[in-house]
């Protein structure tokens, strides 16, 4: 029973770091990157539509 445990508490620490991970990668590293691409496809969109007027 104790074996189960172990590797269930193993199984769910894994999980937290891996979820620990994602956030921080998301809200700092990559999010930020996204959102600037993100921005940057507006302004444009917005330039192409006002140049088609």
């Amino acid at each position: 029973m104790t074996l189960l445990f172990k590797v269930l508490g193993v199984i769910f620490a894994l999980f937290v770091v891996l979820f620990v991970a994602i956030v921080i990668e998301e809200s700092f590293v990559g999010g930020r990157r996204r959102r600037k691409l993100e921005q940057k496809a507006r302004e444009e969109q917005k330039a192409r539509e006002e140049q088609g007027q």
